[in-house]
Order: structure tokens, then sequence, then C-alpha cells
């Protein structure tokens, strides 16, 4: 019975007809169906599956135009008697003596030994706040079918079916149309095209480091970037980040090369700032130093001043620029490149070419035409649109709901880090928040030495703008489940009442910082407006303000979602305590009248 071969999987990706044809032609070339005997009739094989008997008449008339069946009038299909089919014959069902198993761990050199990565279906987590997941939705598929599509024709397909190395189309698109964007200005030879920044750190940590290598790395830092460094048995020499980037002091004097992102570090997502830049490159310049330059999501930026490469501030050649298309076209793309003097690009591709790891050309092409058409441009556009939608939501959340965190004030790129109260756990938190449907990344994770317990990244690129606010809701009770925060019964001093929060507010000003730890205040005016303003250039707001019930009550137009809050007020040691509608502290605040301000 033919139908015993085909399993329909109402799942699958594929379409009724592929899974169809699939089976049976498994089914053929297996030698389950004997060439002798008629296939069933597309009338009994479609009532036996269930499906349309137009579907099964397809699958045969395919079937036979790529020579698989034939058609015999009045006999109906047969497997091609011209096919030559090896029929595997069938082992001993006798079990084997199974070979004890072997410890790896005596084989593996230790140094390149990584941490075990969990499998996990995010299917299953309806809230994904890790990293190296895209917004699926993004993705330009008819686009990139259109140009598939045309890569595939006389002219294009000779570029990617040819066994050469010429990756000139793609090259020039890089280079005229992408790098220019960033301020970069170099020739052809200046570019080699490579499978990722993973491929292309692999690629110059073996042409560049040794055992007798010194390679400074920020810290915290991009994780594969070390295990690519550390398989060349280099010292690393870690250098900390602070709110201006990597420090840059005289342990970088002893090193051969730095690698740093300085556009948007990873994974705290702080910026390089222009002193340090400065300093970085002289001090390059006077002891001899390469850079690896790693510019980590420079496409998405969220403010007016992008912040430019260090290639593009410099005309030295020390500087190495790697990066790559996976943050805004998909990760599976595998595609990214490195911008380096000619003699480096030189000896990468004759790596390549030594180690058959040349990046698959018919993609290439494809992306060389993506770029070309100006669908990369759109791309840019969209993604940069959904991704502030996500980031101004993410901002809001966080300071509705972990107030005053140590959340590090993100300018650019798809994550915030955060840097919470000293003593939180975060290794337990993340056991629990994936208890409850919540994936996120520990910090501990990018740390080489000296790493923090408390730290904790939350990227947004995604999860849906609308789950955002309801996922970091939840991963505020989970925090208080691992730290627990002070409460309103607590105090030593009693709330304040409705009469004495008017006196104790009316036209005065309320200054405080929010959970980016920049400096905020209010003003209060008798008639129950507010205003707020920040210390973030373009960032204020206005609202309404009133008392019942011995609680203050206010809204504000756009700041915390527009939502009527309700705090209840303690005066305790000369410093003003918020309490939230939990009776959960919101942080330390102090007046002072407007007159002063």
């Amino acid at each position: 019975m033919l139908s015993q071969y085909i399993h329909l999987d109402p799942q699958d990706s594929k379409t009724l007809q592929d899974q169809i044809k699939s089976s049976l032609a498994k089914a053929i070339f297996d030698g389950f169906i004997p060439k002798q005997s008629p296939l069933a009739s597309s009338r009994k094989l479609a009532k036996d599956l269930n499906v349309s008997r137009n579907t099964i008449l397809r699958v045969y008339e395919q079937l036979t135009e790529e020579g698989i069946l034939v058609s015999i009038e009045r006999k109906g299909y047969f497997v091609n008697p011209a096919l030559t089919i090896s029929v595997t014959p069938l082992t001993s069902s006798t079990p084997q003596e199974q070979s004890p198993q072997l410890d790896w761990s005596r084989y593996l050199n230790a140094e390149n030994s990584v941490s075990e990565r969990e499998a996990k279906d995010l299917k299953n987590y309806p809230y994904l706040f890790v990293s190296g997941v895209v917004d699926e939705d993004l993705f330009p598929v008819s686009e990139w079918r259109k140009c598939s599509i045309q890569s595939l024709n006389r002219i294009n397909h000779r570029t990617w079916t040819s066994n050469d190395s010429d990756y000139d189309d793609l090259i020039e698109q890089i280079r005229t149309r992408v790098l220019t964007k960033r301020g970069i200005f170099v020739n052809r030879d200046n570019i080699a095209i490579t499978l990722g920044c993973q491929n292309s750190l692999y690629y110059l940590s073996k042409l560049l480091l040794s055992a007798d290598s010194a390679i400074a790395i920020e810290n915290p830092g991009y994780p594969e970037a070390l295990h690519q460094f550390q398989a060349r048995r280099a010292q690393i020499v870690p250098i900390n980040v602070d709110q201006e980037g990597m420090v840059i002091d005289e342990r970088l004097t002893d090193c051969q090369l730095v690698y740093t992102t300085p556009s948007n570090q990873f994974p705290t997502t702080v910026r390089l700032s222009a002193n340090r830049r400065r300093q970085l490159l002289a001090l390059a310049e006077e002891h001899d130093l390469l850079i690896i330059e790693d510019d980590f999501e420079h496409d998405i930026n969220f403010i007016e001043d992008t912040c430019p490469p260090l290639k593009s501030e410099s005309s030295s050649e020390r500087i190495i620029y790697i990066s790559s298309f996976s943050s805004t076209i998909a990760p599976g793309l595998r595609l990214g490149y490195i911008v380096a003097p000619a003699p480096l690009i030189s000896q990468i591709k004759a790596l390549q070419f030594r180690t058959h790891s040349l990046p698959p050309k018919n993609n290439c092409q494809t992306l060389a035409l993506f770029l070309s058409l100006g669908y990369y441009d759109a791309l840019a556009q969209k993604m940069l649109k959904r991704y502030r939608e996500k980031w101004l939501t993410m901002e809001k959340a966080l300071n509705y709901y972990f107030p005053q965190s140590g959340v590090t004030p993100s300018l650019a790129g798809t994550a915030f880090w955060i840097d919470y109260k000293q003593g939180f756990d975060a290794a337990r938190f993340e056991q629990l928040a994936e208890q409850h449907g919540i994936l996120i990344n520990n910090g501990a994770k990018y740390y080489y030495c000296d790493e923090r317990i408390n730290s904790f990244r939350l990227c947004f690129q995604s999860i849906r703008t609308e789950q955002i606010r309801e996922g970091i809701a939840l991963l505020s009770q989970i925090a208080k489940q691992v730290m627990p925060i002070e409460t309103l019964q607590e105090c030593q001093q009693p709330p304040l009442s409705s009469r004495a929060i008017r006196h104790l507010l009316k036209n005065q000003t309320l200054l405080t910082k929010d959970c980016f730890n920049i400096p905020y205040r209010i003003t209060f005016q008798a008639d129950g407006k507010m205003t707020g303003v920040s210390e973030r250039p373009n960032d204020m707001d206005e609202g309404y303000w009133w008392v019942e019930h011995d609680q203050f009550v206010y809204q504000w137009r756009n700041w915390q979602f527009s939502d009527i809050r309700k705090i209840t007020i303690v005066v305790e040691n000369g410093e003003i305590k918020r309490f939230d509608e939990d009776g959960y502290f919101i942080g330390e605040a102090q007046l002072v009248s407007n007159q002063m301000m």
C-alpha cells in the first residue's frame, strides 16, 4: 500500500505536495516500490491520504518530468526502469557489544574548551530577551527572493558556479554603499569577504597571534572573540569597561593587539568616548600596536550624532575593521567582511583558499544584488523604526519597573545592560526567569575575570513590542524574590497624610534620578500641573498631580506609559522616600523651592 510510505506533518513548513513528493522519492530510491508494479492511482492515493486528487497528479507529473517515474498509457505510473537503485542490505538485529566511552577531557586542549550551550526550544518561551535571535518579521522575504532568482539567470549564475575566489560584485557594493556611510573609503584589495565576525576573528588570530603574543580585550566583552584568541594560546590582557568605554592605560603598552567594540560596546552598549579614542590611536602609534575594531550593530543608532568608527577617524593601517550582516539581515546568512591593508587581505584570502572556507558564492551574489538594488537601505530604515519603538518601550518599562537599578544608558544597539544592586544573584535570577518563560543573559558569561554576579543583559531584538512591558513587569517581580527591596512597613516614620503631601510638594521641585542614573527634576505647580525635565537631551514631559487617600497621584502625558500612578511618601532622615502601589521602595529624592530654580 503506497500510502504507508508517506507521512504528512501539518507542522512541516513544506507544502503537502512537497511532502508527498519527498516521501515517494525516498521510498523509490530506498527500493521499497518495485519497478514492475504500477503506483496506486491518483484517485486512490488521494483518498488514502485525504488530499486533493490534483495534488497527487501534480506530484506524479513532477516525478515524471524529473525522470523518476514513467507514464504508460492505460496502465498508470511506474518507477523508471532506467533508474539505478542500490538497496542497502539489512544488518543483523543482534545488538553489538558497546565500546567503553572515552574521557574526552583527556584529549581536548583546556584553553579551547567553552561553556556548554544548552539547546532550548525558543517556541516554549514567550519572552525572549536574549542575544542572537532576530525579529523574523523584519526579514525581507520578497526582496531576497527576487535577488535569489536574479542571481540564477544566465549571466549571474556563472559568477557563483565557478571555482574561483572572485567576490568582486559584493566587495564593490560593500566598498561603495556600506563603508562610505561609515566614513571609510578604501580600495577593492582592502576588503575580504568572510563567514561573519567570528570567522573574521579566526583568520586574524591565526595570522597575527601566537603563544608569544599579548592581546588586550574588553572586560566584560565578546566571549566568541576571547575563544578565538585563547585558541592561539595568546596572553589575554583584560581591560575594564566603564561609562566611557574601554579604559586606556599603561597595560596596553605591552600588547601587540587590542580588540575593541568602540561604537557600541558588547555587551554593555556604552560608547568609547572621544578622549579615549584619541588616547588609543596615539598609544597605538607610539607603541606599535594593532587595533581590531569590531563595528558591532553600527546600523542601529537612536540619536542624531552617530558614532563614527575608529577606521574613519584615522588613516593608519594599524586599524583592522570587521563587521557583518548578521544583526541586520539574518544570523543564518553568515556573511561579514574585513577591511585591512592589502598585504593582510592577501594572506586572509590565501588562508581561506587553503582551508576551503570561502563563503558560498550564491549567497554573496544574492547579497550583492540586494545591496545594489537599494533593498538593504530600505531594510535599514524599516529596522531602525521598529527597533526605536522597542527601545522606547524598553526604556519606559525599565524606568517603571526597575527604578534606580543601574541600567546603562543605551543610545544604540538592541540591548540594555543592567548592573543591579550589590549582592544581587543574576545566575539565580536567570534560572527563575526561565521557569516563568523568560530568557535573559546572565552578565557573568561576558567576563574574562573579576566577574560581577549582579549584572545581566536584556536584548529586545526578537521580542514583540507588545510583549516587552509584560515581560519586564514579570522580571521585576522575580527580581524581588532574588533580592528583597525595602518596603513601606520597614520605615521608621509614618507615611505623609494628604494635607502634608500638598504642603510638601506645592510650588516645589523634586530632584531625583531615573533607572539609568540620569538626573531629572519635576516641578509641581499649585494648580495641579507638573513638568518633568531630564538631563538627557530633548527629554521632557508634562502632566498633572493630585492627592487622594493619603497618596500622591500623578499622570504624565508620555512618561511611564501615561499611567495613573499612586505613590506613598515618607520623609525620613531628611530624605523623601517614595513607595509604589505595592509598597515597594522606588527611590529617594530631594525638594527645592521653585524660587531657587
